[in-house]
Formats: structure tokens, sequence, C-alpha cells
């Protein structure tokens, strides 16, 4: 029997990086690491499946993933608690439940949230996402008639694409208002007239140079604020270092500065200063270099540096049928894409709710994709 002593990682928020980790916790224990998740949330929403998810054209399966079942199956600890403090000198975290928690490695993941420019009960916040669950169930019931998205870039967009589809019953009358002088801004201006043009051959307001105020909150029957996002973290008491968006800094291998374990990922990390954006591709590659690097600490083995892509292609989805492929300054659009995009999202969520020979093969995925889009 080894003697060592038990090592814990402590995961602190169940985001996109983190799940390559929790999938190590059955292989790490043969090195006496154990693996703790605390997550404010029991499930993880894909951000690439949430626009389709709120107009119908995803279901929750092909959404969300469960973390409790995650982790059972991965033999770590789980709890659906807020971290609200971390000792660095201690090396513990405090939860909102009370509870003191000791870690040997300590992951900060818990993401961003959306900039609270409006408050009310008809304000639904893009980030953290769960209170847009709540919203769905009224879209899809023709609650709502009147529909604002404060925020005109890719999350606002695609919000406003798949929510005036022709193909979904009960559309509300949809407003989306942008403070810049054209929407989607940071993207190829063939990209921003494609868009504004679907958008107002289906009945949506596009509104630019606009500053939402809160007479806006009475004008409609619900408010999504796509307005930008700062890191979730500001909600810890902590004393790292921070940089853009208040996002903890990192050095290169997502290790926080001044510290030697403790890492962040995702959009509660300014890697290197670099501050990329706050896309899940980042997330997702940086999973991977966690999954090495917080045992080769533990291990006293040497670190890889995140590198990213040297191109962050986006697919902005329209509805089941179509989809906007983006590349640096290249924009296209078509049917071709909404079935690439079907395909990735699906075979990322297979990896994370679903055994190894359940997950469907590419050929499977694509003849989905095909049948879906038709």
């Amino acid at each position: 029997m080894d003697s060592k002593p038990v090592k814990t990682v402590v995961i602190v928020g169940g985001g996109h990086a983190s799940l390559p980790v929790i999938k190590m916790g059955k292989r790490w224990k043969k090195h006496q690491i154990e693996i703790r998740l605390i997550s404010a949330h029991p499930f993880l929403i894909y951000s690439g499946s949430l626009p389709q998810y709120m107009a119908g054209f995803y279901n929750w399966n092909q959404t969300a993933v469960n973390l409790e079942m995650l982790c059972k199956r991965y033999s770590v600890s789980f709890a659906v608690d807020r971290v609200i403090s971390v000792n660095r000198e201690q090396k513990n975290v405090e939860t909102l439940s009370g509870e003191k928690i000791h870690y040997d490695v300590l992951l900060l993941n818990v993401g961003a949230s959306t900039q609270p420019i409006l408050d009310g009960d008809n304000i639904s916040p893009v980030k953290p996402m769960p209170k847009l669950l709540e919203l769905r169930k009224n879209l899809l019931n023709g609650e709502i008639n009147r529909l604002l998205i404060a925020g005109g870039g890719a999350a606002g967009a695609e919000i406003a694409l798949n929510l005036s589809h022709p193909a979904l019953n009960n559309r509300p009358k949809i407003t989306l208002a942008d403070k810049n002088n054209r929407i989607l801004s940071a993207f190829p201006e063939k990209l921003s007239a494609d868009v504004n043009a679907i958008l107002k051959d289906r009945g949506v307001a596009v509104l630019t140079g606009y500053k939402i105020s809160d007479d806006d909150s009475k004008n409609y029957d619900q408010i999504i604020l796509a307005t930008g996002n700062r890191a979730e973290s500001v909600s810890i008491d902590h004393d790292f270092e921070v940089g853009e968006s208040s996002r903890i800094l990192t050095k290169k291998n997502l290790l926080v500065k001044e510290e030697a374990y403790v890492f962040a990922a995702g959009d509660t990390a300014d890697v290197n200063g670099k501050n990329y954006k706050q896309i899940g591709v980042h997330a997702v590659k940086q999973g991977v270099v966690l999954r090495h690097n917080i045992k080769a600490v533990l291990l006293k083995k040497s670190l890889r540096n995140y590198k990213p892509y040297r191109a962050n292609p986006l697919i902005i989805s329209n509805g089941p049928d179509s989809a906007f492929y983006i590349m640096n300054r290249l924009s296209l659009k078509g049917r071709a894409f909404a079935i690439l995009k079907y395909m990735l999202d699906m075979r990322w969520l297979d990896k994370y709710t679903r055994i190894p020979e359940n997950r469907r093969s590419l050929y499977q995925l694509f003849k989905e994709g095909l049948n879906r889009s038709e």
C-alpha cells in the first residue's frame, strides 16, 4: 500500500477548462491525488449550444453537461456551493455554506458574468447562463411579446438570429440594440451587413449607436443583456493580481502570478496579460494544458505553456439550417457550416455526456446534422 499522503486538487467552477481535469479522477488516484469540484451550478451549459437551445432547435441533452454525473463517473467529489474566499497562506477556500476546504493545488475557473448595467425581474444576463433557461420557456410559450437584446456582438447577434428564425413559432417582436455604429463591430463588415439584412427581413429592429437606459426595462417584456462580461471571480475574496476585466493574471503555464500551486483558466484568467477573447476555444484548449500541468506540479515535473491557435475560427448559427463561418477577415455563410457546427458541438458534448462506446462517430453526426438542416 502506498503510504504517500493524499494530495487534494480543488476545482472551483465547472467550466469548459475544468472538464478534462475532472476526467483524470480515477487515473490520478494511483498517484495519491484526489479531485474535488465545487460549482455554483449542477450543470455546465455549453455556450456554443445556447442560442439554438433558446429557440428550441437544441434540446437539453444537446446543451448541458451534468456535472454530478460526470464527477461520479470519474470518482471526483462534487458539491453544489459557492467559494467566497481563498486563503493563500493556509491553502484553503471557504464556501458559502461555511465549509473550509484545504487544497494542495487550486484551479479557479468560475467563468464570467455580464456587466449589470440594468437590474430588474425582466432582465436576463447572458452570463451566468442559468437565468436564460427560465426565459426560454416563456419565449417558446409565446408569453413574451416585446424582447430587447442589448448588445450586438457575437452573443447578442446569434441569439437574435435564432429567436427570429422563421421555423420558430410564437416569435416575439425583437429589438437588437448596440452602442457601436454597426452590430458585430469587431468582425468583418460583410458579416455585419449580412446579419443586419437577415434580421431586418425577419422584422427585427436593429438599433445602432444606442445607449441602454432604465426606461428600456419599462418598455420591453424582457431584456437579454449581452453587453460585455467581467470575471465572475470578482465575487470571491482573494488578493491575486488582476488584469483586464478583473481577470486573474497568470503566467503562460496558467499558474497565477506569484503562485506555485494555484491555476486560473477560461474567462477567469488573463493569461500572460494577453487578455484573450472570452470565447470557448481558449478554455477548451487550456483544459488540456491544465490536465498536464496540475499533475506535473504535484509530481514535480516540467510544465507546459498555453499556446492559443494562430487563428480562432468562429461559427455563428442562424437556426438549424445555416450558419456563418468567420476566420480573421473571412466571412462565409451556408448550410454546410450549420452541419459543421452541429458536428463540432455534439462531438465535444459527447466526450463529457456519454461513455466512450456510446459516442457518435463523425459519420453519424454528419447524418444527423444533414437531416436537421433540411
